[in-house]
């Protein structure tokens, strides 16, 4: 099972961009994550198709470069399906997606939090 978070690129990434540079940037991918399971969860609107689409392509670099590892394969996943017109089933990954986006955005609030 992959993790959640991948510590090791968090480390990384505060070493190339500064300590103190890394909770802005997570308050803004965690923002992110917020926006996202808002949309999917009460939108009634929501192209579904669409929006998973949009969000997968956004998530496969903003989660891999914050070591969100579990997030970015499923995002890759979903990419990958959509690009190659494969048909998904919408109800199951959009619920879970927005389990991976709250799973992810917990992990991420703890680590905020220390």
């Amino acid at each position: 099972m992959m993790d959640v978070l991948n510590q090791d690129k968090i480390d990384r990434l505060a070493s190339e961009i500064g300590a103190d540079n890394v909770p802005i940037l997570l308050d803004i991918f965690l923002g992110e994550l917020a926006q996202y399971m808002s949309k999917l969860t009460s939108d009634p609107d929501l192209d579904v198709t669409s929006y998973l689409k949009e969000i997968s392509h956004a998530l496969k670099s903003s989660a891999a470069s914050f070591g969100a590892e579990s997030l970015c394969a499923y995002a890759i996943e979903i990419d990958s399906m959509a690009k190659a017109g494969q048909a998904f089933d919408l109800e199951s990954t959009k619920q879970n997606m927005v389990a991976l986006l709250k799973e992810t955005e917990q992990r991420y609030q703890e680590l905020v939090a220390q």
